[in-house]
């Protein structure tokens, strides 16, 4: 049979274990977060290379 000492290890261990998981799914969460911002930067980046031409040409017609 298990001493008191030894199920209070346990639980020590499965709260060890718990709270690793919640930071994992945290950590998780966050990194889909941060793709999607950075996918939005660059299709803005890519955007702004698109529309960099067309402004070099409204800048030499208005010289």
């Amino acid at each position: 049979m298990l001493t008191s000492l030894q199920i209070k290890f346990l639980i020590l261990i499965f709260m060890v274990f718990l709270i690793t998981i919640g930071f994992a799914i945290l950590i998780w969460r966050q990194t889909i977060v941060v793709e999607k911002k950075a996918l939005a930067a660059k299709q803005r980046q890519k955007e702004c290379q698109q529309n960099q031409p067309e402004l070099k040409k409204i800048e030499k017609t208005n010289e």
